[in-house]
């Protein structure tokens, strides 16, 4: 990590504080808004169950096989992908700042305590930031290829062309978001089991604005499964996860369209206590670019080696008496969805 610093080095005094830029707040570990599952190494499998039976007349003979039970490794072996941030720091650049003030005496002590607390700290917070927008918002090489080559079409059981150019449009990473592990997928519980287009409901979208984002909410809730909408049990809530944009553009729309519209989009409370809900169901608002999704949060699936891996940032010296320090941290993740028939998608 080259530090660059631009500006006098023999002032005269300075500002205590050292403005720092803004991190957006990692919300999806925070608040476990998904299914975050830690615990993992390099894969996992993920199962999905269901029981179906049938009425039929009194039998008072031999009992009949009716129902089924259906249980299906939806992933045998969900491939974790082990990241890496890592970085080298040559203190000797700030030599002749206001660093120097808190290095240690000797010319081999150039770690500035101050530096380590107000600048070094901020590595972590960019890290979980970085992370956050790339599982929500980012597909790997050979999936935008894969969704690239499907045949896009306007009904249910087709991809857009919309979304095919949002996937083309995201960040290449190393692994997939939810958002393109919603669209794509090798789901062996999909109604066609494989590699292929996501079992998702499909939402035509459009450019959301403050003037339409009342009616395009409209559509997502009325495309969303009836049995999730109306859904009383409490690990299975419906969630809205939308751009984070669109917070902005409800309370635009709320201050112009008056009560009536409010009514749909509740927001109650101030700061990091705000709540936004259509029409009852939360919004929770993430780094995704175009798309919304409805779905439980416990069907979004993020599977971790260990979730506080994303704040364990290792700084050490490095070796042979070298004068630098390095910066490393390593993680392990995969997205993952399941009972897809019940993720709405918007622009899908």
């Amino acid at each position: 990590m080259a530090i660059n610093f631009t500006g006098s080095k023999r002032n005269q005094s300075e500002l205590e504080e050292i403005v720092t830029e803004i991190y957006s707040n990692s919300g999806t570990f925070r608040d476990a808004v998904i299914d975050v599952q830690d615990g993992h190494k390099s894969g996992t499998d993920v199962y999905e169950s269901k029981v179906t039976v049938a009425m039929t007349a009194l039998n008072t003979g031999g009992v009949t096989t009716t129902g089924n039970i259906a249980m299906n490794a939806s992933k045998s072996a969900v491939s974790l992908y082990t990241y890496n941030y890592e970085d080298t720091i040559d203190d000797n650049v700030l030599k002749g700042t206001r660093f120097e003030k808190s290095m240690a005496s000797g010319a081999f002590n150039t770690v500035s305590d101050e530096f380590d607390k107000k600048v070094l700290i901020q590595v972590s917070p960019a890290i979980g930031e970085d992370l956050e927008s790339k599982i929500w918002n980012g597909a790997t090489t050979a999936t935008k290829a894969a969704i690239a080559a499907l045949t896009p079409g306007a009904g249910q059981g087709s991809v857009s062309a919309g979304a095919q150019a949002l996937v083309a449009a995201m960040p290449t990473t190393l692994f997939d978001s939810l958002t393109a592990k919603v669209i794509y997928n090798d789901s062996q519980a999909k109604t066609v089991p494989g590699a292929g287009l996501g079992d998702y409901i499909k939402v035509a979208g459009t450019t959301v604005t403050s003037s339409n984002i009342a009616a395009e909410y409209g559509k997502i809730y009325a495309g969303a499964p009836e049995k999730l909408v109306n859904n009383t049990d409490p690990m299975a809530q419906p969630i809205i996860f939308a751009p984070r944009g669109d917070r902005q553009l409800i309370k635009i729309a709320n201050n112009a369209v008056g009560a009536a519209q409010q009514l749909n989009f509740l927001v109650e409370g101030s700061g990091i206590n705000e709540k936004i809900s259509y029409n009852g169901i939360e919004i929770k608002f993430v780094p995704m670019v175009g798309f919304r999704i409805l779905t439980a949060g416990m069907f979004l699936k993020l599977l971790m080696d260990l979730t506080s891996d994303v704040s364990n940032l290792m700084v050490d010296r490095m070796a042979n008496g070298a004068m630098q320090r390095y910066i490393k941290n390593i993680g392990s993740i995969a997205t993952w969805v399941t009972n897809q028939k019940y993720i709405t998608l918007y622009n899908g």
